[in-house]
């Protein structure tokens, strides 16, 4: 009866995850779907399935965003911020976690605040800073906020892995002649492979699908990013859903692949240092 018991909880979990999981892929679904329809077909049936594969929705979608610009522009920006915010992150939560215990703690929780701290209530100081430093219109300016925003959770993901590490290893590494830096980069930095590249994937994601930043920032048209463009294209198309529908799906590309190579790392990167 126990067993039975069981099986009955398993099969009854099973069926609650999957419907779960039916409702959260809907909505993407539904999107792919329509993004293979003419206008007409979508203002008439949203849910039912395209007769045909109308593939100039694509096309024309990107012709209307200028696609290819705003793609290299927003690949360039997330890329240098995923690199910088990594890279500032890690060598902070390094000297973090080889500071004394009362100074590294204090340190930590100054990092930590700035995770409590909403974009919201510093945007308009944003702006007007960045007007003053002469970065509005430049994506070196994208990357420096961005940054500086993604360091917070970079640290806190950090130290709390780095603090596990046997500090024999880096004793070891300095009798055989190592500095600090080659210690951090040789020693250190690979052993916390799966975090960093949990933490660059998390970057990639927010940094590709922001739109607050760029929209207060970037005025140019030749420098908006995927977001600005998209949230623009839907009065140039004139409400065109199957144009503004298509160019949403092909914006998500570059998403999906990365966080389908990399999901397997974003659980085991962010629990790493617990585990430890």
């Amino acid at each position: 009866m126990e067993k039975e018991g069981m099986n009955k909880t398993v099969v009854f979990k099973s069926i609650l995850w999957l419907c779960l999981g039916i409702i959260f892929i809907l909505p993407v679904f539904l999107i792919i779907m329509n993004a293979f329809k003419p206008n007409n077909d979508i203002l008439t049936s949203f849910i039912s399935f395209p007769k045909s594969l109308y593939l100039e929705n694509f096309s024309e979608a990107m012709r209307i965003m200028n696609f290819w610009t705003v793609f290299r522009n927003t690949l360039f920006v997330t890329v240098c911020t995923v690199i910088v915010a990594s890279a500032v992150s890690f060598m902070s939560a390094y000297g973090i976690s080889h500071l004394p215990q009362k100074k590294g703690d204090k340190l930590y929780t100054l990092f930590v605040v700035g995770q409590i701290i909403p974009f919201h209530a510093v945007m308009i100081a944003i702006s007007m800073l960045s007007t003053k430093l002469g970065l509005t219109n430049t994506h070196l300016g994208l990357i420096i906020f961005y940054s500086g925003f993604y360091t917070s959770f970079g640290v806190m993901t950090y130290v709390g892995f780095l603090k596990s590490v046997p500090r024999e290893l880096e004793e070891a590494a300095a009798i055989d002649g190592a500095g600090p830096f080659r210690t951090m980069v040789q020693i250190i930095l690979p052993l916390v492979k799966s975090t960093t590249v949990t933490i660059g994937i998390l970057f990639f994601l927010w940094t590709w699908n922001d739109l607050l930043l760029p929209s207060i920032m970037i005025s140019d048209v030749n420098l908006r990013t995927i977001t600005v463009n998209l949230y623009m294209f839907k009065s140039s198309t004139n409400a065109q859903w199957n144009l503004l529908i298509a160019g949403l799906v092909v914006s998500m590309i570059p998403i999906i692949i990365i966080y389908i190579v990399g999901q397997k790392h974003i659980t085991s990167g962010l629990t790493a240092g617990a585990v430890k």
